[in-house]
């Protein structure tokens, strides 16, 4: 993780660093992505990175976290349910089209994850994944408390097994729906909404028959 001299630096400067990291360990991988090239592209000294992370390894397990954190606010309108009545499963089918179509705006973070979530950085994929399904659970806990609150989830299973059949389904299609673009020669972030549309509604369908309330 970084060192509190990175945590140091303005807002704007730890995000010009994060995104140029990102964008090289997109371009060349992790093993060939270069400490040297971050730091003259971020507009640092070499020597200044290593007061801010202590190797590679580090830079790159932080850069995952960033994005996935950065995403995750950027979007928390249209991925938290909060006070909203609305049914959960009619929101976040509402919602769908619309994040799709605003994550465009930060394609690289989104290709970033993606990569990550299908085993690209495989030295380092454990790690990561670590880390992305302790972030999905913290996110997915809450917005089953406020489904609960609502009346559009039930409450007579565990909230973690709750959350171990969402985590389940949207995973494996989330994941299926990546491959299937990989193999076209494609990023998901690029396709058509459309492209997916039946997939998605087959998601929150079966999200909705297994743990949706029978009111």
């Amino acid at each position: 993780m970084p060192k509190d001299t990175f945590l140091n630096l303005p807002l704007e400067k730890q995000e010009k660093v994060m995104r140029v990291a990102i964008n090289e360990f997109i371009s060349n991988g992790f093993e060939k992505g270069n400490i040297g090239t971050i730091a003259k592209n971020a507009g640092v000294a070499k020597g200044s990175m290593y007061q801010y992370f202590d190797n590679k390894r580090e830079l790159f397990l932080f850069s995952v976290k960033w994005s996935l954190e950065f995403l995750v606010k950027k979007y928390s309108n249209y991925m938290t349910l909060g006070n909203k009545e609305i049914d959960l499963f009619e929101f976040l089918y509402a919602n769908a089209k619309d994040v799709w179509v605003q994550m465009r705006e930060e394609r690289e973070l989104v290709i970033f994850v993606q990569d990550v979530f299908l085993g690209k950085y495989s030295g380092l994929t454990d790690e990561s994944m670590e880390y992305m399904m302790k972030l999905s659970n913290e996110y997915l806990l809450k917005l089953i408390k406020d489904g609960q609150k609502n009346g559009s989830i039930r409450t007579d299973i565990d909230d973690n097994i709750l959350t171990l059949f969402i985590t389940g389904v949207s995973f494996k299609i989330k994941e299926h729906m990546m491959s299937k673009a990989r193999g076209l020669g494609e990023d998901i972030v690029d396709e058509d909404f459309s492209k997916n549309e039946s997939d998605i509604k087959a998601m929150i369908e079966l999200l909705k028959n297994g743990m949706g309330s029978k009111k």
